[in-house]
């Protein structure tokens, strides 16, 4: 239960607690106070625990009810009726907070209770608690299927979450590949040039070259198991920030238009960076026709001292879009750009659509 829920349940009791006692104080009765106000707070103070033990709490209630009926009939002029209240509460307590097959048989155990302390005014009071009762069930089944959807939720995004692990695990292949490739073939070139003038400086280019295809031995196995069964390798290029705007052309045929502007002089970043801000404006372009319904959306790139900074906004329903969370994919953005100390913000504008700010650090290209 939330914490604003819970303490409007205790601000509840306080209230029936005041309510009890200025009722049993000021009704024309015959029994000592002595007697009637530890009964009354018997039957208001322990639903302060009715969310946490809703049994033993109906149980204190209902005997503090069925002790009011046996005393009543030594001389109660007037039997207070607002402690039908407390009564009601626990009839929902039972609904809300147990689970069905306990909360059923807890209900007809109460039920008991309450014909035996009126058994004349069972065809009103019967109903009123079992109405009050399947109102605390509805409660508990909604509650149980939210959580039952936040979890599924949550499961999902850990899902999106390790799936993009491995595809940035993927594209790094080959960025790093491409890399010790190139440093292997450079120490062959230069041990070549050298020849047989600078023996020692010859067997160290030698062990880096050996080094270098260990390398790329052990990074093809690595990308083996990355790859799924039914996944062909894919040989094109890794794309980067220069193929944004080739993206944007590509989305114009299947219904959105994409502006796209550069702000700032373009540097050249590391492939990693390169790779997730291609990926980071793909996936969100993506969400915009799958979650937002939009139709127009621009991208700008803005080259900052220390960072690139990719702003994706649209015009689709903002409102929709917060609902999706922005699709799952929106995890995976997150982990991509928190791999390289970038942040990322998603969130609706007020003058209606969408709007995905992610900054990440500008590394000069080796």
């Amino acid at each position: 239960m939330s914490t604003v829920r819970t303490r409007g349940r205790d601000a509840l009791v306080l209230v029936l607690v005041v309510g009890v006692l200025l009722e049993v104080l000021t009704t024309h009765q015959d029994v000592p106070l002595e007697l009637s106000v530890p009964v009354a707070l018997a039957m208001t103070v322990p639903q302060l625990w009715g969310e946490r033990r809703p049994v033993l709490v109906a149980a204190i209630v209902l005997g503090a009810w069925l002790l009011q009926a046996l005393v009543g009939r030594w001389g109660w002029a007037l039997e207070p009726q607002s402690e039908l209240l407390p009564v009601c509460l626990v009839f929902w307590s039972l609904g809300a907070y147990l689970p069905r097959r306990q909360a059923v048989w807890s209900c007809v155990v109460a039920l008991a209770a309450v014909t035996a302390h009126s058994p004349f005014d069972m065809a009103v009071l019967g109903p009123l608690m079992v109405g009050v009762f399947a109102g605390g069930r509805l409660m508990h089944s909604r509650e149980q299927l939210a959580r039952q959807l936040e979890a599924e939720r949550a499961h999902a995004e850990r899902y999106a979450v390790a799936e993009e692990r491995t595809r940035i695990a993927r594209e790094l292949h080959d960025a790093v590949g491409h890399a010790i490739s190139l440093m292997t073939i450079q120490a062959g070139a230069e041990r070549l040039a050298l020849g047989d003038d600078r023996p020692e400086t010859a067997r160290v280019l030698t062990q880096i070259e050996r080094t270098g295809r260990q390398t790329m031995q052990e990074m093809r196995r690595l990308l083996g198991v990355l790859r799924t069964e039914d996944e062909e390798p894919d040989l094109s290029p890794q794309p980067g920030l220069a193929q944004i705007p080739a993206l944007a052309e590509r989305m114009r045929p299947i219904g959105l238009r994409v502006d796209v502007e550069t702000e700032g002089e373009p540097r050249p970043v590391s492939p990693g960076v390169d790779i997730s801000a291609y990926r980071v404006v793909q996936e969100a372009l993506t969400n915009v026709l799958k979650h937002a319904d939009g139709r127009r959306s621009r991208v700008r790139i803005r080259y900052l001292p220390h960072s690139v900074e990719l702003e994706v906004t649209d015009d689709g329903r903002a409102a929709h879009a917060a609902q999706n969370g922005g699709g799952h994919g929106l995890a995976g953005m997150r982990e991509r750009v928190s791999l390289y100390g970038g942040t990322l913000e998603a969130g609706p504008v007020p003058d209606g659509g969408w709007r995905l700010l992610a900054r990440l650090p500008l590394e000069p290209a080796p």
